[in-house]
């Protein structure tokens, strides 16, 4: 069992460097190519033809990703296969058989009623629901944050205000011999 997930695992590391070894390659022909548009007059075919290598490089390090993969997946399942109770089943992959679309015409209509009837992105901004632009993932923190900093300063102002005595003392208050009460603020 160990030994085909050897094998499975130096086929996935060899598809990998091989695709590295061809992107690293690529890289260096884009490179070459790059410096000799910068000395000739033909520049621009020079530059598809590096733009040409980068993508084929590209294309050539996915193909070996997705074949790497799949190698595993398959070493995965023949382990699996072997000793199903030491090696876990291999993960199903998403299921793609369900549509999305409601199948009934009775389905397609109430759906399309719905949607009439959902509320306008203005309409949930005049309502307070939605703060800011709709895609605009950080509007509701922004104003959470706006509203905290509005509060914290309301009360540093409230707590900075003169008291009684020093109204008296400014000429602003006059004094009087009615106190407020103990729990006036």
């Amino acid at each position: 069992m160990s030994g085909i997930l050897d094998q499975a695992k130096a086929a996935a590391t060899s598809a990998y460097e091989t695709g590295s070894n061809l992107a690293q390659q690529a890289a260096a022909a884009t490179s070459d190519l790059a410096n000799q548009a910068a000395n000739s007059e033909t520049g621009k075919s020079v530059t598809a033809q590096a733009h040409n290598l980068g993508a084929q490089a590209q294309a050539a390090l996915s193909g070996a990703a997705v074949k790497a993969g799949e190698l595993s997946g398959v070493a995965h399942q023949q382990a699996h296969n072997l000793a199903p109770g030491v090696v876990p089943a291999p993960e199903a992959g998403v299921d793609k058989s369900s549509d999305l679309e409601p199948e009934k015409p009775a389905d397609r209509q109430e759906l399309q009623k719905l949607l009439q009837r959902r509320p306008t992105a203005e309409e949930l901004k005049r309502q307070g629901i939605l703060k800011g632009d709709p895609g605009d993932s950080l509007a509701g923190k922004r104003a959470d944050l706006e509203r905290s900093m509005l509060e914290d300063k309301l009360e540093k102002d409230i707590a900075a205000r003169p008291t009684e005595e020093e109204l008296v003392k400014k000429g602003i208050l006059s004094p009087t011999d009615e106190k407020p009460p103990a729990d006036f603020k």
